[in-house]
């Protein structure tokens, strides 16, 4: 069992927190795009952070070729000294066309094969030195000179594909190493719907289960001894509101028996009212709180993931709160081994 540090600090503090992580005792840091590019934070960090893994959890494919994509990773696994894991999600469709102004394919499962057929086609030239020639549906890749070529490495990164639904996992299954399954998922979901896919994908390929890395699902936050704040669990239920709203993720309510929900969710999201997060956060009950989250003490959560997901997870990123001690995050891990 890996535990994977969420790096939150501004720039100047990412040095220091991710020593703190180092010294903890945790095994990977992490970074999201979200407001912030995800390779940058892990450069910066990469000097004082030992011998954790660097991982990108996630940054979004569709917004860069895959060249643009393949580089960065390349240099911060060379950075490193061969740590860097470059988790990959698609986003939806109005996010890369709105707000990336990229193209969005009608079969984003398809393009991500693509996606990540370019990659290693890439890293195959530079580290192998196999001629790029690389053609698909949705990418071509066919000149590097060696002028452009970057200093060949022992290894390419990991690849660890982010998926909601069963075609991008079953893509996940098939051709990534890892599989970061969304933190929009019940436990249901991930057992019904997640693990069937993963199985599927690694029929496919006829790989084993062992080969891929499986993340765990759900909102995972850890607190001090006292409990959840009200503000904290706000924070989750505006979280869960927020992709609940989004119709690529609807199915995942209608499957918790909540699709009404859903619909209310969507129509707020796209009406004009100022306060309308606010809002969604303030239907998301504390039935469906529990279902998405699993929230308390660091010891409570280890015992309820291990409930959840005992065997079935590899991974999980938390952000401890202060005063977190090494033994406790070694007991973290042992509860979930």
């Amino acid at each position: 069992m890996r535990i994977g540090y969420g790096l939150r600090g501004t720039p100047g503090e990412i040095a220091d927190e991710a020593a703190r992580a180092r010294d903890l005792g945790f095994d990977a840091l992490s970074t999201t795009e979200v407001a912030h590019d995800p390779f940058l934070p892990l450069a910066v960090a990469a000097g004082s952070s030992g011998e954790m893994r660097l991982e990108t959890h996630i940054a979004v494919a569709f917004a860069r070729s895959p060249m643009v994509t393949a580089n960065a990773a390349h240099y911060l696994h060379r950075l490193s000294g061969g740590r860097a894991v470059l988790g990959l999600g698609t986003q939806i469709k109005p996010h890369i066309t709105r707000r990336f102004d990229m193209p969005w394919s009608s079969r984003p499962a398809a393009q991500m094969r693509d996606y990540l057929g370019a990659l290693h086609a890439i890293w195959r030239d530079w580290n192998d030195g196999v001629p790029l020639a690389f053609r698909s549906e949705h990418y071509s890749h066919t000149l590097m000179t060696d002028m452009f070529r970057p200093e060949p490495l022992p290894s390419a990164p990991e690849v660890h594909l982010a998926a909601v639904g069963p075609v991008m996992t079953r893509l996940a299954g098939e051709l990534a190493d890892g599989l970061i399954p969304h933190a929009f998922s019940t436990p249901e979901w991930f057992t019904e719907v997640t693990l069937p896919a993963l199985h599927e994908g690694l029929e496919r390929s006829g790989r084993d289960r062992s080969e891929v890395v499986v993340h765990c699902p759900g909102f995972v936050v850890v607190t001090g001894e006292q409990g959840a704040s009200d503000a904290e669990k706000l924070a989750v239920r505006r979280q869960i509101a927020f992709y609940g709203s989004t119709p690529a993720y609807g199915d995942v309510l209608r499957r918790a028996g909540r699709g009404e929900l859903h619909e209310r969710l969507h129509a707020l999201s796209i009406g004009s009212d100022p306060d309308r997060w606010a809002r969604m956060g303030d239907l998301v009950d504390d039935d469906l709180l529990a279902a998405f989250s699993v929230i308390g003490p660091i010891a409570e959560v280890a015992e309820e993931l291990a409930r959840r997901y005992g065997g079935t997870i590899d991974q999980v990123h938390v952000v401890p709160p202060d005063g977190t001690t090494p033994e406790a995050l070694a007991g973290f891990r042992d509860r979930l081994a």
